[in-house]
């Protein structure tokens, strides 16, 4: 009994031993395989740097990178650095390359945003056109206009996007994003235009109404729509059924002129014919025989009816 443990335990050292001396072998051989990759000295950031940050000793540290896999144009000393400043957002640990920093000269502040042979141009919004301040710095918009197509007879509304996938340069005076991504009040946003692009938005602002439409994150596609006019609002809706016969309006009856009566003239009164004025006497003829006479009589007028 007292062999057969012996014999479990010897076999046990030796397999413990195995499994150190190859552990110990492994160790040695990555140290060497590491000792035989050439390095060099890299700039890298200390930490989150944001656009237009200026560089300072504290933001930046030397690391030994693999040679193979060094940036092109990275620095290896950082007193040629202090001072500048960075175009874009750099992350805690990545190396400082020039394609990452303004020219030298650069102030801190828009112009380093600005991408070569882009320009920055301000246009007025409110809580409406601006999303209701949730559009942040470096977000990507489409612009909207609305305005009246003087091309069709009379004018008509139109509503178009004609200019999309526009960078934010700023917000306000704000060229960071919020905390947290906390809306940003302002009356303004600063977006990057071509000096084509910048022609076509003074026209829009001046001859309607813009609207700021926010992009989802990393969406590069294009809209490429026809516009819209008023009758689109009621495409969708069905047609109002025509009125039954019952339920059909009657005319309101049409109210003519009485016709023109024809001049009747009314008669004129006949002439007044007034009768002979009886005279006062009377003459009678007398006759005596042969002896003829006249014999006048006066009229009694108290008898006259």
């Amino acid at each position: 009994m007292a062999e057969r443990r012996f014999t479990l335990v010897f076999f046990v050292a030796i397999a413990t031993a195995a499994a150190a001396t190859f552990g110990v072998y492994r160790v040695l051989d990555t140290t060497k395989k590491e000792a035989q990759i050439p390095t060099r000295a890299v700039v890298v950031t200390t930490r989150d740097l944001p656009e237009g940050a200026r560089l300072d000793r504290e933001m930046l540290a030397v690391r030994q990178w693999p040679a193979t896999t060094v940036p092109e144009g990275a620095f290896d000393t950082p007193d040629s650095l202090v001072g500048r400043v960075t175009r874009v957002a750099v992350f805690n640990g990545e190396p400082i390359v020039p394609g990452r920093l303004a020219p030298v000269g650069s102030s801190a502040g828009l112009e380093v945003k600005i991408t070569p042979g882009k320009r920055a141009m301000a246009v007025r919004i409110n809580d409406v056109a601006g999303v209701a301040g949730l559009i942040q710095p470096n977000a990507r918009v489409d612009v909207l206009v609305a305005l009246n197509d003087t091309r069709a007879a009379g004018g008509r509304q139109v509503a178009k996007v004609f200019m999309e996938n526009m960078r934010v340069l700023s917000v306000g005076t704000q060229v960071e994003r919020g905390a947290d991504g906390q809306a940003i009040q302002a009356t303004t946003v600063t977006l990057e235009v071509t000096p084509q692009e910048a022609e076509r938005l003074v026209i829009a602002t001046n001859s309607g109404s813009i609207q700021l439409v926010l992009r989802g994150f990393g969406e590069t596609d294009s809209a490429r729509t026809r516009g819209a006019v008023a009758s689109d609002l009621f495409g969708s809706l069905p047609a109002a059924p025509a009125p039954t016969p019952s339920e059909a309006p009657r005319p309101a009856p049409r109210r003519s002129a009485p016709a023109p009566q024809p001049r009747v003239e009314a008669p004129r009164p006949a002439p007044v014919v007034q009768a002979p004025r009886a005279p006062d006497s009377v003459a009678v003829e007398v006759y005596r025989g042969a002896t003829k006479s006249q014999q006048k009589f006066v009229k009694d007028s108290s008898k006259t009816p």
